[in-house]
C-alpha cells in the first residue's frame, strides 16, 4: 500500500493484495472506485495490483489511514493456546471424516 498521491483531483494509492482484499477494500464507502490494472502481457498477470480512488466526500489522509489500520488489523497473527489449537484440530479431523461417510 503506497502513500496517498493527488492525481487528477482525486487522492488515490496503489494497493497490492489477495482478490479477497481487494473485493473488502473496494466495497468500502470511503473508496471512490478501483481501477484494475491490466496486464502487460496476457501470460504475465499484475498479481492483484490496483489503484484505488478515495472518496473525496472524505478526508484523504484518514480515510487512508483508516484502510491501512484495517488491514493491518485484519493480517495479523494470532496466537492461539494449545487448548485452541487442539480444539482446532478435532474439529477439523472430525469435519473431514464426515466426508467420508457421504461416498
Amino acid at each position: 500500500m503506497t502513500d496517498p498521491f493527488h492525481e487528477h483531483g482525486i487522492w488515490s494509492f496503489w494497493l497490492t493484495a489477495d482478490l479477497p482484499v481487494l473485493q473488502f477494500v473496494a466495497n468500502l464507502n470511503c473508496v471512490l472506485n478501483v481501477s484494475y490494472m491490466p496486464p502487460p502481457f496476457a501470460a504475465r498477470p499484475q498479481g492483484g495490483r490496483v489503484m484505488v480512488r478515495i472518496n473525496p466526500r472524505y478526508e484523504h489522509q484518514e480515510a487512508w489511514l483508516w484502510i491501512y489500520e484495517q488491514l493491518e488489523l485484519e493480517s495479523r497473527q494470532v496466537e492461539l493456546s494449545d487448548t485452541w489449537e487442539m480444539a482446532l484440530e478435532d474439529a477439523c479431523s472430525l469435519g473431514n471424516d464426515d466426508d467420508d461417510l457421504d461416498d
